[in-house]
């Protein structure tokens, strides 16, 4: 329960629209109590002197008590449930917001299920919570607080025995309620993994149909399908059981109240109408009660939900701005493209033990082109993200233009850098907007065409039949494994970086088509700072400087020349590719 408090903040929010319905509750509960007692009098009037027109008075007063309390309670729903839906509206922003600001290393050990998961099933589940539970909560409050307090006047006796069976009631809310706790957190664990399931393998459909494993993925789906149905069955069959009992309950407080109160109708203590009056309450009261085992099982569900989706709320970015940081100017007029590593480490948080970077130092002049080379795991690629603090370096610092990158404002660091990554991503958009996805807000199709051209996409753009404007696939699957890369490279020129990162951004693309791009980076943009990492001699043999990463570490710096006569590394890298380039003209 506990998990609830999480929402006392939104709550607050709209605090003005829930005390306007809690004033229509109690004002439905009010209405709705006071007509059954017009019921006792038409039902006395019916003895000794029949008069047609005093019944007809009660009853008409009874159906205008009713109406009046319909309207009340469609007032509340006007303003509870409603209420319910801005702050599910609020929850989804808020939610979407701060995935926004979590950093890489969250996802890295997070899944797309599990978090679509959170933000569907489980806000959903809180949201009825917001709405149906709070409203039928204190409407069932209300409603037996009334109920008691008329039954009361009319007789302590019979009142006491229309309740002796709550205690029996409490403590098997408080029991039932706890195991219903579970078996919904239980259930929504299993929803996000077929979540997960379901996501992952529409995303890699080629993958699973390449190697014929659709009837595995079915057998998987099922196995996790039947689970989640055996979960709800069994939270279906408590919830029934608990219902069942609520409402023989009810029916069973009914025998005394009719004997005993026969009896004091007999002895002429009650009236047959105030009988009457009194059944009608106890009747009354059979909603409220049962609806107790349905708000528990809103109410466990929703705190097992907020429970999962706290988790994410609660969890607090690793990378963000600091006390030290300045306040935001505009470094991205003024940025020259200066980059130094002065003596950096890095480690994964998951293995402490396990260096990745281990003293780096090197700088990269502004308006420098440099390459990083090295073995597969050698560290190159975890370099570069430390640069935008897609990861946070965990030693040494990091300098852009003299500045440590700590002192500098995220947005403004990540706006004087375009960086290509490896696993290439375009949206479900036109060709036109992924490029120009950096500058939507001042989208100017000249830079797109600019970009694009840099990149040696244009040509192919103009051979489709709404060239710019064609809408892409998801994940841009009408283009080839090249055209996609050049159209990342593409966006990341168009937002003319002071820095450039190329994490092996050109492997998909043929050598001569790589020298023209490389030919016109050097051409285009003379002052941009480049970092390129390639596993391909011929694309980094034109660079200024060249690093070879070995182990986490700098094992040798220089030209291409420089580094061919040191006969090392980097000569070795050399000699196997000219002689894979040699097997591969023989075949």
């Amino acid at each position: 329960m506990k998990n609830l408090l999480a929402l006392k903040p939104y709550l607050l929010r709209y605090k003005r629209h829930l005390g306007e319905g809690f004033i229509y509750i109690i004002l439905t509960n009010i209405f709705a109590v006071t007509g059954p007692h017009y019921i006792g009098k038409a039902v006395d009037a019916m003895q000794g002197s029949f008069r047609m027109g005093d019944i007809l008075r009660f009853t008409g007063i009874y159906v205008l008590f009713a109406l009046l309390s319909g309207f009340f309670l469609f007032l509340v729903r006007q303003k509870i449930i409603v209420t319910s839906r801005n702050i599910e509206y609020d929850l989804k922003n808020d939610y979407y917001s701060h995935l926004q600001q979590l950093p890489r290393s969250f996802y890295d050990r997070t899944s797309t299920g599990e978090l679509i998961s959170r933000g569907t099933n489980d806000l959903n589940a809180v949201r009825d919570f917001l709405g149906p539970g709070i409203m039928y909560s204190i409407n069932t409050f209300f409603k037996l607080f009334f109920a008691i307090i008329a039954m009361l006047a009319l007789s302590p006796v019979l009142t006491f025995f229309a309740l002796l069976p709550a205690p029996i009631l409490s403590y098997s809310v408080y029991r039932i309620g706890r195991s219903m706790q579970k078996r919904s957190k239980s259930i929504q664990e299993s929803y996000a993994e077929i979540t997960n399931l379901v996501q992952e393998n529409l995303t890699g459909i080629r993958v699973v149909k390449s190697y014929t494993r659709e009837a595995v993925e079915i057998e998987r789906f099922e196995k996790l399908n039947r689970d989640y149905y055996r979960k709800n069955l069994s939270l279906g069959k408590l919830q029934a059981l608990f219902f069942a009992m609520l409402t023989s309950m009810t029916a069973l407080s009914l025998i005394p109240v009719i004997w005993i109160g026969g009896l004091a109708t007999i002895g002429g203590k009650m009236t047959i109408g105030g009988i009457a009056q009194f059944i009608v309450y106890v009747t009354m009261l059979s909603w409220p009660i049962i609806s107790i085992g349905w708000v528990t099982g809103i109410v466990q569900k929703a705190a097992a939900a907020q429970g999962r989706l706290s988790e994410i709320f609660d969890t607090v970015p690793d990378i963000a701005n600091e006390e030290a940081t300045a306040p935001r100017t505009d470094e991205t007029a003024t940025g020259r493209g200066e980059i130094s590593f002065s003596d950096v480490s890095f480690h994964y948080p998951s293995q402490p033990d396990i260096p990745v970077l281990k003293n780096i130092t090197f700088k990269a002049g502004a308006g420098s082109k440099i390459a990083i080379v090295g073995a597969t795991g050698t560290g190159k690629t975890t370099l570069v993200n430390l640069i935008p603090r897609l990861y946070e370096a965990t030693g040494g610092q990091i300098l852009l233009d003299g500045r440590n990158i700590r002192e500098i404002p995220l947005e403004s660091l990540r706006l004087q850098i375009g960086f290509v990554p490896q696993n290439n991503f375009l949206f479900s958009d036109t060709i036109e907007n992924n490029i120009g996805y950096g500058n939507l807000q001042d989208a100017d199709p000249r830079r797109v065409v600019e970009a694009a051209r840099i990149a040696m996409l244009d040509d192919d753009v103009r051979d489709f039949p709404e060239q710019y404007k064609t809408m892409l696939g998801e994940k841009g699957i009408n283009l080839s494994g090249g055209q996609k890369q050049r159209a990342c490279i593409a966006r990341a020129i168009a937002c003319h970086p002071k820095v450039l990162v190329l994490d092996d951004a050109l492997s998909a693309v043929d050598t001569a088509t790589e020298a023209r791009i490389f030919d016109a980076l050097l051409e285009k943009l003379p002052e941009t700072t480049i970092i390129l990492i390639s596993h391909r001699i011929s694309t980094v043999k034109n660079c200024d400087r060249i690093f070879v990463l070995s182990e986490g570490t700098i094992a040798e710096c220089g030209t291409h020349e420089q580094l061919l006569q040191r006969k090392g590394i980097y000569n070795g890298l050399y000699n196997q590719q000219l002689l894979e380039d040699e097997i591969l003209s023989l075949a």
